[in-house]
């Protein structure tokens, strides 16, 4: 009798996908992908993970319902078949033998989520035993129960991680396969190929910016940018390991970074280059950079959890799993993956292995997490053969001898450009600081206001997306206005303008929250920054006469931020709670003498020290749960941002056509793609107000177990008063404005 794995009530029998197709395939596929010590393990898991469609009440209901497979699917009550191969796994392996647990887990979550180490056991054997006992009897080939993985070196939360998503990757891309009738076609173009685009950009590049100079400034600045860049290609031979790469502000390290990987990746044989920035801001104008330079099909940006929830195999194949050459990401997307227990975050683990991680403006990482980011780090580069580069202008030196960090997380690092303290001293007449008002005592919004008012090209940087909506507000209707409320093609328009007034020498006042100072090429005269912690101060500053092209130094104004109670007294608007709250009470130590030179980059380690010593850098104990292979509890505590926010397609540009368009076609990778840049993460009282005004609805039906932080959300046709054309989803006190229609 034919045992199928796939089948589809629309087409002819003969063309369902055999189970021993599917296995041998999966199996192959899961190997290639899976790093070099987990490929005998990815072998068995592909060829095991199905093991449980050979039950025969499996088959019977598979002919009747072809989304039967998907145990988690919201429609059918579908057989159950995933313990089966988790089963075997703990049948031929004792429960000390780290393939059981390896392959028991993986196996066993690749239709859900990866559950704990403590409860797997008892799970797999008390469901997983009569499935595989059924399969037996449905006919489980005898040649497959043979298979024998090697042991791996090492057993850690990050290897099993990485074989359950080279597994699920592989299962997803050959039911793709046979589901569209094609495989899908390979991303991108060779690395060498890459490369060679980035050696002549970036050698154009600084040929153009030598040619530009006219004052000793704008020279010492190319000649740095040359430096700087020519350090990246020498020292890309370097081993495998783990890096800083530290250059001031407008340094160059954008594409002097991806010099270095690429360069290195060839050198190494490494897959491919996944840049890392902090905000969504970066990532943005990075990805633009890097698709002019390498072509828009080599480049992959990716920042946000578009994915349907509902477990149908087409829904399955459109998770992302970073299949280009290039990836560019945030720090939220990465880390948080790297953590993750859940199918979806998980698929595109394998790829990091033995690749060049780029990660930019990395003094932004939170506190609370510092231990465990910096152990999953280690692993990456002493367990799966990963480039790691530490970018950034304030650099925390977290590995030095006077390191607060446990030294089991840190790593050796070497620094890609040598003595980079030579190069800060080449522009250190970029800025002078100067403090508007008493540090201490709120300025009031009016009196900013005012003091902004007074220059026609300024930048103001404030902590909350409230003061920056309500400065835009006095200014008037020709500042522009910049922040998270807004979505990624908004914030993009508003940039691009902003840059279009600054090349005609016209007049431009900016107002931003804190995703605009850090990696943002952007250069005005005067910067305004309310007192932040001093590596922030820093970045700030560096969008500060960032080219030298002004005859004396920028102004940068630092200023205590205030707001007006409807009561209408001035209290303080601090930044947000934990690091960037207690960077600034740290901040402010520093300004009870001369005040702090932040041109100096020696002042940074002894800041961060201070900062560090007062919280906790493994504020949940994750360590400990990633020892003890407690995978729903790190899922659940590691989470880069404490406030949860919830996806929704702003009614921007042509959203809602690409909405319509996907609930047409089905959802799809590349519809994902686009639609990311017209999302915004709302928090949930801004939510909360817009869903119970009856603006919101899901754009797919969500998954069984879905909550509202899974599921992708859209206004309806007609909610144009909600999203606003300057300020996108404007808040007053933490909820949404919702404006009035007009009639």
């Amino acid at each position: 009798m034919l045992t199928f794995a796939h089948t589809r009530s629309d087409r002819d029998p003969s063309t369902w996908q055999l189970l021993e197709e599917h296995l041998q395939r999966v199996g192959d596929l899961a190997s290639r992908f899976a790093p070099p010590d987990l490929q005998s393990l990815a072998l068995t898991a592909g060829r095991w993970h199905d093991l449980g469609k050979y039950q025969s009440a499996f088959q019977l209901y598979l002919g009747s319902q072809p989304e039967a497979s998907n145990e988690s699917n919201l429609k059918f009550s579908s057989v159950p078949h995933s313990a089966a191969g988790a089963a075997l796994a703990l049948e031929r392996f004792s429960d000390t033998d780290a393939r059981a647990l390896l392959l028991a887990l993986a196996i066993e979550a690749h239709h859900g989520a990866l559950k704990s180490s403590h409860a797997i056991f008892d799970v797999t054997r008390q469901r997983g035993m009569p499935l595989l006992e059924a399969a037996r009897r449905g006919g489980v080939p005898a040649e497959l129960e043979l298979e024998f993985p090697t042991s791996p070196r090492t057993l850690s939360a990050l290897a099993v991680r990485m074989l359950f998503s080279a597994l699920i990757d592989a299962d997803l891309l050959d039911t793709e396969r046979w589901d569209r009738g094609y495989e899908r076609a390979a991303n991108g173009d060779s690395l060498p190929a890459l490369r060679d685009l980035v050696r002549a950009a970036c050698e154009a590049r600084i040929a153009d910016s030598a040619t530009r100079a006219g004052s000793p400034a704008e020279h010492a600045l190319a000649d740095m940018r040359r430096q700087v860049y020519k350090a990246c290609v020498t020292n890309a031979a370097a081993p495998v390991g783990a890096f800083t790469l530290t250059v001031p502000t407008g340094g160059g390290k954008t594409l002097s970074g991806l010099a270095f990987a690429l360069h290195h990746a060839v050198e190494h044989g490494l897959r491919r280059v996944i840049v890392v920035a902090p905000y969504t801001s970066i990532l943005e104008q990075t990805a633009k950079v890097y698709r002019q330079t390498l072509g828009e099909h080599n480049v992959l940006e990716h920042h946000s959890n578009l994915t349907p929830t509902q477990d149908t195999d087409r829904n399955r194949q459109a998770s992302e799993n970073w299949d280009a050459p290039v990836i560019v990401t945030t720090n939220v997307q990465l880390l948080e993956s790297l953590h993750a227990a859940h199918k979806r975050p998980c698929r595109k683990l394998h790829r990091i292995a033995q690749s060049v991680v780029l990660l930019d403006e990395v003094q932004t990482f939170p506190v609370g997490l510092l231990q465990p980011i910096h152990a999953v780090l280690k692993r990456l580069v002493e367990q799966f053969g990963t480039t790691v580069v530490h970018m950034t202008a304030t650099q925390p030196l977290l590995t030095s001898a006077k390191s607060i960090l446990n030294p089991s997380v840190q790593m050796s690092m070497t620094e890609i450009v040598p003595e980079p303290e030579r190069h800060f001293a080449s522009v250190r007449n970029r800025f002078t600081m100067e403090r508007l008002g008493d540090l201490c005592v709120p300025l009031a919004p009016e009196d900013l206001a005012v003091a902004v008012g007074m220059h026609p090209t300024a930048l103001v940087i404030t902590h909350r997306r409230e003061d920056a909506a309500d400065l835009a507000e006095l200014l008037g209707h020709d500042c522009l206005h910049l922040s998270a409320a807004m979505c990624a093609e908004h914030r993009t328009v508003v940039l691009d303008e902003a840059r279009r007034r600054l090349l005609h020498g016209k007049p431009c006042l900016l107002v931003a929250t804190q995703l605009i100072e850090a990696g943002v090429d952007i250069d005005f005269p005067v910067v305004f920054r309310a007192l932040a912690g001093l590596e922030t101060l820093a970045q700030a500053a560096g969008r500060c006469n960032r080219e030298l092209r002004l005859s004396s130094p920028g102004r940068f104004l630092v200023y205590r931020a205030g707001k007006r109670t409807a009561e209408g007294t001035v209290v303080d608007s601090p930044p947000p709670p934990g690091s960037p709250r207690l960077g600034r009470d740290v901040a402010l130590t520093y300004f009870e003498g001369t005040d702090p030179d932040l041109q100096d980059p020696h002042l940074f380690p002894a800041y961060a020290r201070r900062v560090f010593r007062k919280q906790e850098t493994d504020l949940h104990g994750l360590l400990k749960m990633e020892d003890d292979l407690d995978f729903p509890a790190v899922a659940e505590h590691f989470r880069m941002i404490d406030e949860a926010t919830i996806s929704v397609v702003a009614s921007y540009g042509e959203a809602h056509g690409l909405v319509a368009e996907m609930r047409r076609s089905g959802p799809t990778r590349d519809g994902f793609r686009t639609l990311q840049r017209f999302t915004v993460g709302l928090r949930e009282r801004q939510f909360d107000a817009i869903f119970a005004a009856g603006w919101l609805e899901p754009v797919f039906e969500p998954g069984r177990e879905s909550t509202r932080f899974e599921t992708l959300w859209t206004l309806r046709e007609g909610a144009s008063n909600v999203y606003d054309s300057r300020f996108g989803f404007y808040a007053k006190d933490g909820k949404v404005a919702l404006r009035p229609l007009i009639a």
